[in-house]
């Protein structure tokens, strides 16, 4: 490769020499040697031409969308596909004339489920008169949504839905003998994974046998018994040969804890599913002449309570034995081939060796294609997609040499390993046969994958489907992080307001308070936390190993910051020994920074008419959902709790009710929301807290940026500044473009952090650095993402609904207690961030200045910011802002509304200030609240008398 882009290069130079540049130029413009190199951007930059020429005349599509047009059976649909995803569907039902399995890889909200419906639908219809039979296995939650999908789609005449809800009803669908006949129209089976992969339980019919005997020995008149152990192991039950197992290059016998495992639980393992002794066939008398076979018995049964003995006699079982089959065995069984078409939906989560991936390999297995969707198919490790592509793809694994189970050679080509050799300094502890040894090797797998796994694996069996193929129907989506700093002002909150209105009476208003919790408050408390958790786990490392505090450590940095009130202290998990103390505890009765964070940002958006969903990933006991609802709904605001306890198949029907009922912030834990449901109703996500796991936070950040949203969407990452939360916000920002990169989507960035690899999943290289005071020094989410600045005129909300109303206290008491003034109407209030101030005075300038009076503006700016932070009316300064560093607020009703008088105005605003501020702009600044009154001191001067009692607060607003 390198050779013939260097051929090329020296092709080009020649060419260029014609044109007589000095020979010196072109060695430094030109000619940059291979050891300039540092990344492979820098490769890409020099050899990107010669690559992309290659790739065009070597590889061709199946289907170039921009030269090949869609199949016409696409437009018989009743809801018409968008142009990017009848391509999609039309790429796969060419592929599938090379391959008989394929993937669609799309981001959350492309459409997956309209684009799998059209693929059966046009299969079938194209190939067999358009009857035939599908499968669907979807996660529970997703089972109505798909079949209301596929009536969306197509015609309700066309096609029929049946629900496989257990085994009982694979056993009717056999008997009825439905499936041994043609079929009449489209037949479409769903089945969630959960269902599918249920099975019985299994024990182990491998009999331990333990045979011993007592020698008996005379020394003179005393007889002395000794116990000997003749055998023991495990014994095949079909041949009787003594069970062995494969051991650093050779057979040793299995021992007990082969078949069980600490907790005394049977467990089935790859070495001890069958039998692999050698049964002589006795063709030969001489038995090194015979020929012998692998005797392969299983060793494993289904458990059963009504089990009977060889004797015929009832036989107690110990445990529970629950009478179930798998329907997806039962599939294996009665319907092989039976098929057209099997559809797996989020198979992100079956690529690993569990139940329900299995299921899934017995329904492709049972159909005559297949298609695996997912939305996010790399959750960082190669290891990750190697069984999944050996189910979809066995032909091409043999082919290369892999076999079942060879994860490691698998990452030996496609990932990274990291060994770990640790060597101790002294040899007193060895034994006294120096059989011993001072080192020790640790080797595990590094979140990483090689850029050949795209093309090797992935490349000639996936469509690919991105958001941004989708901008001729979505809106615009900004995400970002918004941290906040620790230290908070002290300073009382309103929490409860409101006015009782009573007949013939004055109305009376009822406030509250709480008090924000002071700058040294949770900062101190923190640190001392983490200081004494990382002396700990530095005392454990010391000791040899790896610690076993690093998961305690993990859950108390990023989830004691936000729920201090309900910390219950740290306990080792092996001797019970106290780490950290509950005495730590904080109280609930303040506000902390972040929660007065989401309860700005909350009423912001809902004063736009926006509704907001809130995620958190620290609830159960830690009560993070409970304790944000009680701040929201103490300030008027209706809002939400979706929990676990709501059952996955109803909690589409639930949110659409609360919908109804008129809430407006939705609280729930992102793994709930992750896959398949809409949000369609709440185009701002809020991620109070975003842990460590990948896949659940790129799911769940997508809900609502979806086809059908009509408004702009937003996602916020939140978390307290200098902390671990803050550090997990940027390291799942880098971690994102590598997930990315084997989904289609290549960056410079992402290219890197596929092949360089991070050093450790995300939760054990937060923990690492967390252990060696490295929070520091990883790119930040904002230079990836970009600063969470949202332009508040783009808030407003497109849909047909109307707009929320929210009670906001400030008002009701200004219109209670100041004056009769009317306030401004919001919609004329405008705020305009930006990272400085003289940038934003500029973006002002853009839309509210003549054109003429800008450039005095640009040339006078330092006076004009001079003018506005002393004070000038209808424009206020804001330091500290949700939507950026700093904020113009912009009051037009304050400004002069005639196109003289306004100009004035602002060549007003032009000149140097002078040195004493008058007085009318000093009235006009925006102060917020001021204390006049407090308990029985003396009162300030005002209006309107106020009686206020001991301990109450009066404020002018």
């Amino acid at each position: 490769m390198r050779e013939i882009d260097m051929t090329n290069n020296l092709e080009s130079v020649d060419e260029i020499k014609e044109l007589d540049v000095p020979a010196n130029v072109l060695s430094e413009t030109t000619m940059p040697s291979l050891a300039d190199l540092e990344n492979i951007g820098d490769y890409l930059n020099l050899f990107g031409g010669d690559l992309i020429r290659r790739l065009n005349d070597e590889y061709k599509p199946v289907h170039h969308p921009g030269t090949e047009g869609t199949l016409d059976l696409l437009n018989d649909i009743k809801r018409p596909l968008f142009n990017a995803q009848a391509h999609v569907v039309t790429a796969i039902l060419k592929g599938f004339e090379r391959n008989r399995n394929l993937y669609i890889i799309g981001e959350p909200g492309t459409g997956k489920t309209a684009m799998s419906i059209s693929v059966f639908y046009a299969l079938l219809k194209s190939m067999f008169k358009g009857k035939g039979r599908v499968i669907y296995m979807v996660p529970n939650h997703l089972i109505k949504k798909t079949k209301r999908e596929i009536g969306i789609l197509l015609d309700k005449n066309l096609f029929e839905v049946e629900f496989i809800n257990g085994y009982e009803d694979v056993i009717r669908l056999r008997d009825s003998g439905k499936m041994n006949t043609k079929a009449k129209k489209i037949e479409v089976y769903i089945i969630a994974r959960d269902t599918a992969k249920l099975g019985y339980t299994f024990e182990p019919v491998a009999k331990w046998v333990h045979r011993s005997y007592v020698k008996r020995s005379s020394h003179g008149e005393t007889l002395e018994a000794i116990p000997r152990t003749a055998f023991k192991g495990w014994v095949c039950p079909d041949c009787g040969g003594q069970l062995m197992k494969e051991e650093e290059g050779s057979m040793v016998p299995m021992e007990h804890e082969d078949f069980f495992n600490k907790h005394g639980k049977p467990t089935r393992k790859k070495n001890n599913l069958f039998c692999s002794s050698l049964v002589r066939l006795y063709k030969n008398a001489d038995s090194e002449k015979d020929e012998y076979r692998e005797c392969k018995a299983p060793l494993w049964q289904a458990k059963n309570k009504d089990k009977s003995s060889f004797s015929g006699q009832p036989k107690k079982v110990n445990g529970t034995a629950a009478r179930k089959v798998s329907p997806a065995d039962l599939f294996k069984r009665y319907f092989k081939n039976k098929f057209d078409l099997a559809i797996g939906d989020e198979c992100h989560e079956l690529t690993g060796g569990s139940a329900q991936a299995h299921a899934f390999h017995i329904l492709t297995l049972c159909a005559k294609h297949s298609i695996a969707m997912t939305g996010t198919l790399l959750n960082g490790y190669a290891s990750n997609l190697f069984e999944l592509t050996f189910r979809l793809f066995p032909a091409r694994l043999i082919e290369m040499g892999f076999k079942w189970g060879e994860v490691g050679k698998w990452i030996d080509l496609y990932g990274v390993r990291e060994k770990v050799t640790k060597i101790r300094d002294d040899s007193s502890n060895l034994n006294s046969s120096s059989n011993g040894s001072t080192k020790r090797v640790n080797t595990k797998e590094l979140p990483a994958a090689a850029p050949q796994l795209f093309t090797d694996m992935l490349s000639d069996v996936s469509c690919f489907i991105q958001m941004g193929d989708m901008f001729e129907v979505l809106p615009e989506l900004k995400e970002g992080p918004m941290n906040v700093s620790l230290n908070g002002e002290r300073r009382l909150i309103s929490c409860v307001t409101r006015i009782e209105r009573r007949p013939g009476r004055k109305r009376r208003v009822h406030k509250a308070m709480r008090l924000l919790a002071p700058s040294w408050y949770l900062e101190r408390n923190l640190t001392q936390v983490e200081g004494l958790l990382r002396k700990a786990v530095e005392e454990e490392s010391r000791a040899g190993g790896q610690s076993v505090l690093l998961g305690s450590l993990l859950s108390t940095t990023l989830s004691y910051p936000d729920v201090p009130f309900n910390f219950e202290g740290v306990y080792h998990p092996d001797t019970g020994r106290e780490i950290v103390s509950p005495n730590y505890r904080l109280s609930d009765r303040l506000l902390y920074p972040k929660e007065l964070q989401l309860i700005k940002y909350v009423r912001e958006r809902l004063k736009a008419g926006r509704k907001v969903g809130v995620y958190a990933t620290f609830t159960g006991k830690m009560g993070t959902l409970q304790r944000l609802q009680m701040l929201l709904e103490e300030r008027g605001i209706k809002t939400a709790v979706l929990e676990s306890e709501v059952n996955g198949p109803e909690r589409e029907e639930w949110i659409a009710k609360r919908e109804k009922e008129g809430i407006q912030v939705l609280l729930t834990n992102p793994i709930l929301v992750s896959t398949g449901l809409d949000l369609y109703g709440f185009p701002s996500l809020f991620f109070y807290q975003t842990g460590y796991r990948l896949s659940i936070v790129r799911q769940a950040s997508r809900r609502h940026w979806r086809i059908g949203q009509k408004n702009l969407c937003e996602t916020v990452y939140s978390g307290y500044k200098n902390t671990m939360q803050e550090l997990a916000i940027n390291l799942m920002a880098a971690k994102m473009n590598a997930a990315l990169a084997l989904e289609g989507q290549f960056s410079q960035e992402g290219l890197a952090a596929l092949t360089e690899g991070s050093g450790g999943s995300l939760a054990t290289e937060l923990a690492k650095r967390f252990v060696g005071n490295n929070i520091v020094g990883v790119e930040s989410a904002e230079s990836i993402w970009g600063k969470m600045t949202i332009d508040a005129s783009k808030l407003a909300v497109v849909a047909s609904e109307p707009p929320v109303e929210v009670y906001q206290e400030e008002e009701a008491l200004e219109s209670e207690l100041a004056s009769s003034k009317l306030a401004a109407p919001i919609s004329a209030i405008r705020m305009f961030c930006a990272e400085s101030l003289q940038k934003a005075i500029l973006k002002w300038a853009e839309e509210e200045v003549p054109t003429d009076l800008f450039d005095r503006i640009e040339k006078q700016i330092l006076y004009v910011e001079q003018n506005l932070m002393k004070g000038y009316p209808g424009l206020a300064v804001v330091q500290e802002s949700l939507l950026g560093e700093i904020a113009l607020h912009w009051n037009p009703i304050d400004a002069p509304s005639e196109s003289e008088e306004f100009r004035r105005w602002v060549f007003k605003m032009t000149n140097m200030p002078a040195s004493e501020r008058n007085k009318s702009a000093a009235q006009t600044e925006w102060k917020g609240f001021e204390l006049l009154v407090e308990g029985k001191t003396a009162k300030t001067k005002t209006k309107k008398s106020y009686n206020v009692s001991d301990g109450q607060f009066a404020f002018n607003f």
